[in-house]
């Protein structure tokens, strides 16, 4: 987007709509700039009709005028798919302008983006009045010092907000000390390399500073910060940064916003950070601390804070009680760390709590204390944590909304923190014992459950099926017993994951999954299921088509910008472990790009349905170990994005269907102790595998199996081929002429020296002759020679081929 603000000259100078134009006629130097700036846009679209058939210019299309001096204030052309080269210095005879928006469109045709290749126009220093600058998004791909040069006219006088992040900027940090009025620093996210120099310290009505996700290096002192005492929003994360402030050392600012992960801060934990208390916003996760678990600071945490991330670092120790008496909402990540000890008290109003990978133990009573209708995020997975689940999820319900579209019209912004409700609940990975809760059935705005890899035992509560908006259900390696419920494909229509894996189910696979049309995996693995294969599995259509990265995979985008005021959103990734090329395998971003049917090692007869092979996206088929019976569908070969097929220990007959071969993208296979009987396709991708894939067919034959196929044995002496015309051709006659040849040749040599080569010494009429002789005698010895060989090589290839 590109955003310029200018600072009114005007002080009668305010905003005007184009409806407010019926009365104000612009200015006639003005609409010639705007006409000549026109000519350097392409605008197929025609948005930009109403430019020049209109007289008066304050009619047109995206332009605003002051309701007063009929100066054009606004110039707004955000997506109105307009094309060119660079901004037209025309604008220079638009003396008020305050806002240039022409974000969204397709200059210089990159990325639906606003892109000025060689830098900035060197005309917008030049602008006086200049106190916002917002190139942000345009994939500028120059210098910096090139843009700050650019910049070094008048309007490094009167620029306060500086915004170029999202670009492709190179170089270093410098000559910011130009911009005397600085307050606003954005430089996220470029290819800007180098150390931070201390001339930073200078601007010392700096107010943010976001240098995030460059290339960074070196050490930041308190030298950096020590005259930037209105510092409030300072975002370094993502550098090769290391902080060195001493140990007693208060830095002379009070930050709302801090984001420092990735960079280097321990091993102690800071003091200068517990100084902060009026700090909103606090991210300094993977920031090698090994400290302990500052006990009196989070007993006391600042009550402006929203926002509290310490992940991925060494913290250990307890965790101390988190004050009750809190008005805001508080996010607590703490993932990743070495903390154990019970669950404390925490806030009754956290929105977010995440505690997964520690050491925690014992029960989990002490969550029924938080507010559900705050709460939106909970993750305990891989602790110690055990015992059986509260009765207590029904108190994170609201009442109802009479109807959905009442639900949605509160749900506004100023609402939305009273309304949130559970979207993830993950406890993966722990001790947990007994059944699921029937009070589970009032999480009904939940998106994920994970509950994989405890002793979770009893048959799935019924009232689970009140939560319709589940996408991933991951209940495998567990000790749940029953048929699998047929309510699953009645009530939980959006489920994109249902993972079954390892448990005591019994009985039949319901006939009612069929609905699952979003279905990407399903997982019912390792139990006791019997019946058949149902034959509209070909429903599931999200098998069928072509999927990306994370559409439906995500859990929930499980923060709003109004959490911690800041434009990016917080997305919870579900995970899932997948059996894949006879390995677990864990995925997680990648997740949407599987699609997965792992009904193996069950008690399943019958044969596999042929509608099996429309799902034309599958990229996993796993039915090993059952009792399957018939011949492989005869149109496998069009499931173009398998790459592992197991259809091992089952009772398949028959040949393997010659489309098999036709499977390019297969890495894993595994045909082994069926019937299957034949030859197996020719093509390089089968005999590429091994032969133990295909082993324990007793009928079975050809590469890779060491055993040939009927009719390409060897042939044996006794019964040789002929050629057209009678005589014997093969291996032995070969070797048998050669085994002649050279030794009638040792023999003639002799002969010949002696009872020729002597004589020929001594008459020289003899020796024209017989050089003669002996010329013609190696034509014919080469010509002979030559034609069995032929003949030999006809043979192979007429019984090979």
């Amino acid at each position: 987007m590109l955003l310029v603000h200018l600072s009114p000259a005007l002080g009668f100078i305010s905003g005007a709509g184009v409806g407010d134009a019926n009365n104000i006629r612009c200015l006639e130097g003005e609409r010639q700039a705007l006409l000549e700036f026109k000519k350097g846009l392409v605008d197929d679209s025609g948005s930009l009709s109403s430019w020049g058939r209109k007289k008066n210019c304050c009619d047109w299309e995206g332009i605003h005028c002051s309701n007063q001096a009929s100066h054009v204030l606004e110039l707004k052309l955000a997506y109105y798919g307009l094309q060119g080269m660079i901004i037209s210095p025309s604008l220079l005879e638009l003396p008020y302008l305050t806002l240039l928006d022409l974000s969204g469109n397709d200059f210089n045709g990159s990325h639906n983006w606003l892109v000025v290749v060689s830098g900035i126009p060197t005309f917008l220093g030049g602008i006086c009045t200049l106190i916002k600058l917002d190139l942000s998004e345009n994939n500028l791909n120059v210098k910096l010092v090139d843009v700050i040069n650019n910049l070094s006219g008048c309007a490094k006088d009167s620029l306060e907000i500086l915004d170029l992040s999202s670009n492709q900027l190179a170089g270093s940090l410098r000559n910011f000390a130009i911009f005397p009025r600085l307050k606003e620093i954005y430089l996220g996210s470029n290819n800007i390399n180098g150390t931070v120099p201390r001339s930073i310290g200078n601007l010392t009505k700096l107010e943010h500073l976001d240098i995030s996700s460059n290339s960074f290096r070196g050490v930041i002192s308190e030298d950096h910060f020590s005259n930037l005492s209105k510092l409030q929003f300072l975002f370094l994360f993502n550098n090769s940064l290391a902080l060195e402030v001493s140990l007693n050392r208060i830095l002379p600012f009070q930050l709302d916003k801090l984001h420092l992960s990735s960079c280097k801060l321990g091993p102690r934990f800071p003091k200068w950070i517990r100084t902060q208390r009026k700090v909103s916003f606090l991210r300094i996760s993977h920031t090698n601390i090994s400290d302990t678990i500052p006990a009196d600071w989070f007993a006391d945490l600042p009550h402006t804070l929203e926002f509290l991330d310490l992940s991925s670092s060494q913290m250990h120790g307890r965790l101390p009680k988190v004050s009750t008496k809190r008005l805001n909402g508080l996010a607590i990540i703490l993932s990743d760390n070495r903390i154990k000890g019970p669950l404390p008290l925490f806030s009754t109003n956290l929105t977010i709590l995440n505690l997964s990978k520690n050491q925690f133990s014992g029960s989990i009573s002490s969550i029924c204390k938080i507010n559900g209708r705050s709460l939106t995020y909970l993750d305990l997975s891989d602790n110690l944590l055990s015992g059986q689940l509260p009765h207590c999820f029904m108190h994170w319900d609201f009442p109802p909304f009479p109807n959905q579209q009442a639900n949605r019209n509160v749900r506004s912004r100023s609402n939305a923190s009273h309304l949130r409700k559970l979207l993830i609940l993950n406890l993966a990975g722990n001790n947990f014992t007994g059944e699921i809760p029937s009070s589970f059935g009032s999480l009904s705005q939940l998106h994920t459950l994970n509950l994989r890899n405890n002793s979770f035992s009893g048959e799935l509560p019924l009232p689970l099926k009140n939560c319709g908006l589940l996408k991933f259900v991951d209940l495998g390696n567990n000790k749940f017993s029953g048929s699998v419920p047929a309510w699953i494909g009645e009530g939980l229509p959006q489920l994109n994951i249902l993972i079954l894996r390892s448990n005591k189910f019994g009985g039949s696979i319901p006939l009612n999954l069929c609905w699952l049309k979003y279905l990407r995996i399903l997982d019912l693995s390792v139990n006791n299921i019997s019946g058949t294969i149902p034959q509209c599995f070909n429903n599931f259509t999200a098998m069928a088509q072509k999927g990306d990265l994370f559409s439906g995979i995500i859990g929930s985008n499980y923060t709003d910008s109004y959490v911690y005021d800041y434009d990016d959103t917080e997305e919870f990734i579900n995970d899932a472990t997948v059996i894949m090329k006879g390995r677990e395998l864990e995925y997680g971003k990648y997740l949407g790009l599987l699609k997965i049917i792992n009904l193996a090692s069950n008690k399943l007869t019958g044969k596999v349905p042929s509608e099996i092979s429309s799902l034309l996206e599958l990229v996993v088929l796993n039915i090993s170990r059952n009792k399957l019976i018939g011949e492989i569908p005869q149109m496998i070969g069009q499931l173009k994005q398998l790459q592992s097929l197991d259809m091992s220990r089952n009772q398949f007959s028959n040949e393997i269907p010659s489309s098999m071969s036709e499977l390019h993208f297969l890495s894993d296979l595994d045909l082994s102790y069926n019937n299957f009987s034949g030859k197996i396709p020719s093509g390089t991708q089968l005999q590429s595998f091994d032969a133990v894939d295909f082993t324990g067919n007793w009928a079975l034959c050809g590469p890779p199996l060491p055993n040939k196929c009927p009719g390409e044995e060897t042939p044996d002496q006794s019964d040789q081929p002929t050629d057209h015309d009678g005589n014997e051709d093969n291996d032995k006659d070969g070797d048998e002429f050669e085994k002649w040849f050279f030794a009638a040749a040792g023999f003639g040599f002799f002969i010949g020296f002696w009872g020729i080569c002597g004589p020929l010494l001594l008459k020289s009429s003899w020796r024209g002759a017989y050089f003669l002789f002996l010329d013609n005698m190696k034509d014919w010895l080469y010509a002979t020679k030559l034609a069995m060989c032929m003949k030999r090589l006809r043979w192979k290839f007429k019984n090979q081929g």
